[in-house]
């Protein structure tokens, strides 16, 4: 039997289960390798939120263990592994893993069966209904395979079971992201507590992780749907919003604010320069992908210049405003357009570690139904690039981390490489997004 139909016997819950199965093994494994490699397989940041979540409990703030950057609501979320499990909190996250496989499915198939029933009414106005002519869609236009494809994409992606497994809690945040998609899709119905739930699950998001707010531009301008042409058109767009487009602002500025407000009033400044402001200062010389590694590292201490700032985050603005120009005024190519600026966002950051790759491998499979001109082949080429790519980095790294050789420098360059890896690869999703996800065949019948 082939790979392709055995998967296709396989149903959706089948697999969700088997994920869950496989998540728990390595989770199982972690314990078990921690207590006999040099090599750690938890995350260190997984340590640090549990230490947080003990002084939760002990009446203090999280943000009194040092290196505690996070939002409380991770400490809060790691409680369960402080008073019974020092796993629980694995176990948590790759919960969460689940949660945003049954939101890509569900996203897939909401809509790739409206664009399906959206290209057979066309065709329908265009023939009418004359019997001699039935409508097939092609091998590559079902809409429930396409959707299962989709999860299976995340579910057996190894790089997001080992993160999550290590005790990561970026599939969390991810979560928000895709559920904040979700609603958005579901507000094409002109939905207005649609519109307004993407805004609460948006702030929520944005409260975690600060790069969600990003999308907020093409989040806002996808509610009108009305083409920008001039400048006109899109400060009108703008400074004249629809009832949908108040509706997510108002719920984004809630949760946001409610959230932040209240751990504020538990915590104080610490806790917003420590989760917020810190990062936009942050260096790191040893855990970093990031392009501005070396320069980072031989920079020390040395604040950077206003000429350097610049340099830094005005190529990631401008191609965030021109990925929101041209994917991002439509529900149809919103997806994408999240894809390519958080794609965008991490291999510009100044600080780039393999977690953060779970920001856009979590909404790629969304995508995929927009990449069907790609080959298969072609996409495992892509593939294996990218993790040749990171795999030359992390020899290197090893060794400065583990044998304490000084390869400040080929780290360096192995940074700029991965760099040009990404973009590459981003050019050449462009180049294959299609808007149009389905192709139905028509079979005259004599």
């Amino acid at each position: 039997m082939k790979i392709k139909e055995y998967f296709n016997r396989i149903s959706v819950n089948q697999h969700l289960i088997a994920s869950i199965v496989i998540r728990l093994m390595l989770i199982i494994y972690g314990q078990m390798h921690d207590q006999n490699s040099e090599v750690p397989y938890t995350d260190v940041d997984y340590k640090v939120v549990t230490d947080g979540a003990r002084h939760v409990l002990e009446g203090g703030s999280p943000f009194d263990r040092h290196t505690y950057r996070y939002s409380p609501l991770l400490a809060f979320l790691q409680i369960p592994g402080v008073l019974f499990h020092q796993s629980m909190g694995k176990y948590i996250f790759s919960l969460f893993d689940i949660f945003v496989a049954i939101l890509i499915h569900k996203i897939v198939s909401n809509k790739l069966r409206l664009q399906y029933k959206k290209a057979v009414q066309s065709i329908l106005m265009q023939y009418g209904k004359n019997p001699q002519w039935k409508q097939l869609p092609d091998n590559h236009s079902r809409p429930e395979e396409l959707a299962k494809y989709s999860v299976l994409m995340w579910l057996y992606n190894p790089l997001t079971m080992v993160i999550s497994t290590r005790g990561n809690g970026d599939s969390f945040s991810s979560f928000f992201v895709i559920l904040t998609i979700y609603f958005i899709t579901k507000s094409e119905d002109e939905s207005n507590l649609n519109s307004f739930l993407a805004g609460l699950s948006h702030g929520v998001a944005i409260h975690l992780r600060l790069y969600p707010i990003l999308f907020s531009l093409a989040l806002y301008l996808c509610l009108n749907e009305k083409l920008i042409v001039t400048v006109f058109t899109f400060f009108k767009q703008i400074l004249m919003p629809n009832m949908q487009q108040l509706l997510l602002v108002l719920g984004t500025i809630i949760s946001l604010t409610a959230l932040t407000g209240f751990f504020y009033q538990l915590y104080g400044w610490k806790y917003i320069y420590e989760a917020y402001l810190y990062h936009f200062v942050r260096k790191d010389a040893r855990h970093n992908f990031s392009l501005y590694f070396l320069m980072q590292y031989l920079s020390g201490n040395l604040a950077a210049s206003v000429t350097e700032k610049a340099l830094i985050i005005l190529p990631q603005l401008l191609l965030m405003f021109y990925l929101t120009i041209s994917f991002g005024q439509f529900r149809q190519t919103l997806p994408f357009c999240i894809f390519a600026q958080t794609f965008i966002a991490v291999t510009y950051n100044s600080v780039v570690t393999s977690q953060y790759f779970v920001w856009y491998l979590a909404l790629l499979p969304i995508c995929l139904n927009n990449l069907q001109t790609m080959p298969l082949r072609t996409a495992a080429m892509f593939f294996m690039i990218w993790m040749l790519g990171q795999g030359l980095w992390l020899l290197p790294a090893y060794l400065l981390e583990f044998k304490t050789w000084n390869t400040f420098n080929w780290i360096g360059g192995q940074a700029v490489f991965f760099f040009l890896i990404n973009i590459f690869l981003l050019s050449r999703l462009i180049k294959y997004y299609s808007f149009t996800s389905f192709k139905i065949k028509l079979k005259k019948i004599f």
